[in-house]
């Protein structure tokens, strides 16, 4: 039994001995690599970032080709935006085209205008248009009232024909619209291309009324009538008349 205490002893001082032993640079030595890798969650990990990366990579193809559609389509909408843009065009230009050529015949057939014979013999006014002084008046006496115009509608009416309310440029051709005028009367009288603007007479072609004893002082909102009197009248613009439109004549 007196050996036991000193056996007891000796093992107690190689325990303290271990204990208190210094730290030696192989036993501060990083675990084994092979040991990390074969943990059980890593491979459930490996799997993860590899179907986070296959998700990633099928948004990625997912959305190129999405926008490869979309360019597609792009494509598509703009070649057919140009094919009909160019069909526009030559329709416009085809019904120019056949415009011109109306038009060149009708003026022919207004100017130019063929007998029995087919004949053509051409003068300066188109036909139903009277000549003076170089200029051409028509005079719409046979209008109904559901065809009378404003003045304004009346100018609109005019250029539709290529020509404008009649401007009147010295007293003898106011002598021959006025006597035009008392042959071919109308109850209200025939619109000119006269009207109040700023105070003054003015004819449509931005001149002023040279002449004050042709026509009663001016008011705002008034145009000029001819009655066939010596003095035209003032009346309101917007009341209904018929028109006497002018073009220059044609050199024949």
């Amino acid at each position: 039994m007196s050996g036991k205490p000193a056996d007891e002893a000796e093992g107690v001082i190689k325990d303290n001995e271990y204990v208190n032993a210094p730290v030696r640079p192989e036993d501060k030595a990083p675990p084994d690599r092979r040991l990390l890798f074969s943990s059980p969650s890593l491979p459930l990990l490996a799997v993860c970032w590899i179907l986070l990366l296959l998700i990633m990579g099928l948004r990625i193809y997912c959305k190129n080709t999405e926008l490869k559609n979309e360019i597609q389509e792009l494509k598509t909408e703009n070649q057919e935006l140009k094919e009909n843009f160019t069909k526009q065009i030559t329709d416009l230009e085809d019904n120019w085209e056949k415009f011109n050529v109306s038009r060149a015949q009708w003026t022919i057939d207004s100017y130019c205008p063929a007998d029995t014979s087919k004949v053509r013999k051409c003068s300066a006014c188109q036909e139903g248009w009277n000549e003076t002084q170089k200029s051409c008046y028509v005079f719409h006496d046979r209008e109904t009232p559901s065809e009378l115009k404003t003045w304004e509608e009346a100018q609109e009416n005019c250029r539709g024909k290529g020509a404008d309310l009649v401007v009147v440029h010295d007293e003898k051709e106011k002598n021959v619209i006025d006597g035009n005028v008392t042959t071919l009367a109308v109850p209200n009288g025939y619109w000119m291309g006269l009207r109040v603007e700023g105070g003054t007479w003015k004819w449509i072609d931005g001149t002023n009324l040279t002449d004050a004893s042709w026509i009663g002082p001016p008011a705002e909102g008034h145009c000029a009538v001819s009655l066939g009197t010596r003095t035209w009248t003032s009346v309101k613009c917007d009341e209904k008349r018929t028109r006497i439109c002018s073009q220059k004549a044609l050199s024949v």
